[in-house]
């Protein structure tokens, strides 16, 4: 398949740190986000050690996209490679200072602009959803890493869910950044043999209709969301959205909050949704007929480590892959192509060369 590449000079945020919290400012000759241009390529990626080498960003910067969505666990804040612990604000900052001075992050965000989300271990917690107690302290940490400006709606509402609608009319691309953590139920632990470890089968799905993964403010706003107009629509989630067998932390957990995703889409009529996640240590394409027509979700994990047993628990939505070493996920729209749009979803390894790829026509992504 050709890949259409409409060309963009990149350029993103130097993450300046100073009396130990942080501040951002734009880099000297770096352009802004690219809200007007028409964009083309989308990488994201999720999942990293910050104490660790990440030659994977430097491979993201070399796939030349618009745009870079880092999807949760960008930082292990409450994991040393060793040992989990309690995390503090002060323990927070230094761990995302310890990334604003890796020279594989600061090659990426030199080059490329970088919108964000996040998982349980940046969030502070591997558990944690709402009953968080340092939850408002993390967001901001969060947010002055990212440059979020002041004064910003990010910033006045809880939680960190955000969106952003990039391109032209015809050829415009809505990224949606859900906040999975900031809202979440408890989960549902599973029955499982003693002295089991791990992740997978770890929690069984939970029925109860007052259990919520995004909250009621973050459903109104989402339902806004998607009725803003929009050709193709990035919905990007931390944990995996339609991959529901692992028992891992994903939406699978709260089945009724997975099926309103679905008939939202529905009711909202919305058109060209493609679902990003991350969180499980390899890559797949999962697809399921479930929503108004065929909803592709395609996650990337991780960045610096993976997981050689996680893709062996069943997924009868998978499509593509497994691919299992480090990889960031590349969405690429060929706006050009004859017989209309098409997008293909490539995942990409530390040497830049395709792992998979999986072809959707934008199309097939509207109700029959």
């Amino acid at each position: 398949m050709r890949h259409g590449v409409i060309p963009f000079v990149a350029g993103a945020l130097i993450f300046l740190w100073a009396c130990g919290a942080a501040s951002a400012q734009p880099a000297t000759g770096a352009p802004p986000l690219p809200e007007e241009a028409a964009i083309s390529r989308i990488a994201f990626g999720s999942c990293a050690f910050q104490w660790a080498e990440q030659p994977i960003l430097r491979a993201v910067v070399d796939a030349k996209p618009n745009l870079y969505l880092s999807l949760g666990d960008a930082i292990y804040g409450d994991f040393d490679g060793k040992r989990t612990f309690d995390v503090t604000p002060d323990s927070l900052r230094a761990e995302w200072r310890r990334l604003a001075d890796h020279p594989d992050w600061r090659h990426l965000v030199s080059h490329v602009p970088v919108l964000g989300t996040w998982d349980n271990h940046d969030y502070g917690h591997h558990s944690a959803g709402a009953e968080f107690l340092l939850k408002a302290e993390s967001k901001e940490i969060f947010l002055d890493f990212f440059g979020e400006p002041e004064g910003s709606a990010r910033r006045q509402r809880a939680g960190l869910y955000d969106a952003k609608v990039f391109g032209p009319s015809a050829r415009r691309v809505q990224v949606i950044l859900l906040d999975t953590r900031s809202f979440k139920s408890p989960p549902l632990l599973a029955e499982r043999p003693e002295g089991a470890r791990g992740s997978l089968g770890k929690y069984a799905p939970n029925w109860d209709s007052e259990a919520t993964l995004l909250g009621p403010e973050q459903w109104t706003w989402l339902e806004e969301q998607l009725r803003r107009p929009a050709e193709l629509r990035i919905i990007a989630s931390s944990g995996q959205v339609v991959a529901d067998e692992k028992g891992m932390d994903e939406w699978g957990n709260y089945p009724l909050e997975r099926r309103r995703l679905f008939d939202l889409i529905a009711e909202t009529g919305a058109k060209g949704v493609v679902l990003l996640s991350g969180n499980v240590h390899f890559a797949e394409v999962s697809a399921t007929d479930e929503g108004p027509y065929p909803l592709v979700d395609f996650t990337s994990s991780g960045l610096t480590h993976t997981n050689k047993e996680y893709p062996k628990a069943p997924n009868r939505h998978r499509v593509a892959g497994p691919f299992v070493d480090s990889n960031f996920g590349l969405v690429t729209v060929d706006w050009r192509a004859e017989a209309g749009p098409v997008i293909t979803l490539s995942a990409i390894g530390t040497d830049g060369k395709r792992a998979f790829e999986y072809g959707v026509p934008l199309s097939s992504l509207a109700p029959k």
